[in-house]
């Protein structure tokens, strides 16, 4: 058997320019830590001249326009009427909505046998090998749940809940085939539209809308009652709230070093401007000395200078976060 791990493949990230000017200077780390032979951008036509601008020639970063997948206006047209008889009145989410679409319908033109979706404002700290040793791909789970998700995984497929943690990180290698399988028995269902976008919105319904689906939650569940042996479980750590200690742009190969103790990856979340006193604590050498990056991340969050930390998640303004 070719082992999957000599192989590499297309790393897809939707974006919006803001998302791509943050992360540009740390893309290097996704190809030194991650199988990835490219990585390519898919957004709106602002973001083009962006990526073109790309001058490393040493990583090679494609763009796709992101209404070519899926047009934008579509979903908005599906997902508006349904937002204004929502039963819980909730600012528009349809942009959530849409980038899970376009994580989904990369398939239709994707010619490699896998693809791995990647967040923009998430840096791999170390080398992760996507696949196993018998060549299958991981599915990396983490401890979070989401009623919401499984409402619609259930009225679409009929499945509940079937792992105690969940499918959702902050990347998926997704298997080109199995996604196609779910994209065509979803728009086989009997929910209103043709297109599976239209489905799976049509499931959601008005009183499901405000965080009513999960495109990792619900392939993560189809693979695993489908293709019971073609993924392998892993247990995934991330350093969830790195921004309110470095600046994404700022972080230094130091920082990634001692992180890669306990962590496979740092997500920099946009919610949450870095505070320079936390960052005193972060680089201060006595406590990387003393502490792992966990001890010392769990020390703070304990310590309340991030704010009100209760049942692992930390509240920002009126929600709260996993860590």
């Amino acid at each position: 058997m070719t082992n999957s791990n000599d192989h590499k493949y297309p790393c897809i990230i939707p974006a919006v320019p803001e998302d791509f000017n943050r992360a540009k200077a740390t893309l290097h780390y996704l190809f030194e830590f991650l199988p990835v032979s490219k990585i390519v951008f898919i957004g709106p036509s602002s973001l083009e001249p962006l990526v073109n601008e790309t001058d490393d020639s040493d990583l090679t970063i494609e763009y796709i326009n992101e209404n070519s997948l899926v047009p934008f206006s579509k979903v908005k047209e599906v997902y508006d009427p349904i937002l204004a008889a929502a039963t819980t009145k909730a600012i528009s989410t349809v942009n959530w909505y849409y980038q899970q679409f376009l994580k989904m319908a990369y398939a239709n033109v994707c010619e490699e046998e896998y693809y791995l979706s990647w967040d923009a404002d998430t840096i791999p700290v170390k080398k992760i090998e996507m696949f196993s040793e018998n060549g299958k791909p991981y599915f990396d789970v983490k401890p979070e749940f989401n009623t919401s998700y499984f409402v619609t995984i259930e009225r679409l497929f009929g499945y509940t809940k079937i792992i105690q943690d969940s499918f959702i990180s902050e990347h998926m290698v997704f298997n080109k085939d199995f996604m196609l399988e779910m994209i065509a028995e979803i728009e086989k269902t009997s929910f209103e539209g043709e297109a599976f976008y239209e489905k799976i919105l049509s499931a959601v319904g008005t009183d499901n809308l405000k965080l009513g689906f999960s495109e990792f939650e619900t392939f993560g569940t189809f693979v695993a009652m489908r293709h019971q042996s073609a993924y392998m479980l892993r247990k995934w750590k991330s350093f969830r709230n790195a921004n309110f200690f470095v600046d994404i742009s700022d972080i230094t190969p130091e920082d990634i070093k001692w992180l890669s103790k306990d962590y496979h990856a740092a997500t920099f979340e946009k919610y949450h401007e870095t505070e320079d006193i936390l960052t005193g604590l972060f680089r201060d050498p006595r406590y990387r000395e003393k502490l792992s990056p966990e001890q010392f991340y769990i020390a703070i969050l304990e310590s309340g200078a991030m704010g009100e930390y209760k049942d692992g998640k930390l509240k920002v303004g009126d929600s709260y976060y996993p860590i």
